[in-house]
């Protein structure tokens, strides 16, 4: 009885520590992945031409009429 619960607990490690490393690896890759990727900065505003930066002081933004 306790060689079969000793083996029991083997069986229940062995197949976390499978999971859990499937796991690592899967998690590593995808960070390598994702270090490959370039992503080229442009700002948002010269997307639309006709777009016009508002400041707080900027008639557009005051609430009181």
């Amino acid at each position: 009885m306790r060689l079969m619960f000793l083996g029991y607990l083997a069986f229940v490690g062995v197949l976390a520590f499978l999971v859990l490393f499937v796991a690592d690896r899967e998690r590593e890759v995808g960070v390598e992945r994702l270090t490959a990727y370039r992503i080229l900065p442009h700002p948002a505003f010269n997307t639309d031409p006709e777009l016009k930066l508002v400041s707080a002081n900027s008639p557009y933004m005051r609430s009181e009429r």
